[in-house]
């Protein structure tokens, strides 16, 4: 959490000093910019905890809060608030998935050479696929067998 916190803060700062700048300077930024405006318009406040979970949109949004002259103290508080809800969730699930992992692998560790076995066979086909074809079907425009 700390490390997010610290990552977010950073940004935060950089949205005060040269936000505008910052999202005005190119195409893709200004993309960015347009998307996490309509968001805050839309949902206000709830877009900090919003921007947590959406993929790929962590760093514009703390930027423009600074740009905006969000306050920073409602920006601390709400944050931790929404990194700590973060930081339950996502341990949460990570414990769950670990424990049926361990007990799926718990009872499957016998057939752990007999599915790497197998892995290695398909795989072993997929990167000799191209070959095979190109030797049994080379030259006809098709894609049928050679008569022979």
């Amino acid at each position: 959490m700390l490390g997010a916190f610290l990552h977010e803060i950073i940004y935060f700062y950089l949205g005060r000093w040269k936000g505008r700048e910052i999202f005005l300077k190119n195409q893709y930024t200004r993309k960015k910019y347009r998307k996490v405006k309509q968001l805050f318009e839309k949902y206000g406040i709830l877009s900090i905890f919003i921007i947590r979970f959406w993929y790929g949109m962590r760093i514009i949004p703390m930027v423009l809060m600074g740009a905006t002259g969000f306050s920073v103290w409602k920006f601390i508080f709400f944050n931790m608030l929404s990194l700590f809800i973060w930081a339950v969730i996502y341990l949460s699930l990570g414990y769950m998935f670990g424990k049926a992992a361990e007990t799926f692998f718990k009872e499957a560790k016998e057939y752990y050479f007999i599915a790497a076995g197998v892995l290695l066979i398909f795989i072993s086909i997929l990167l000799l696929l191209p070959k095979i074809r190109e030797k049994f079907f080379n030259g006809n425009e098709n894609g049928n067998e050679k008569t022979v």
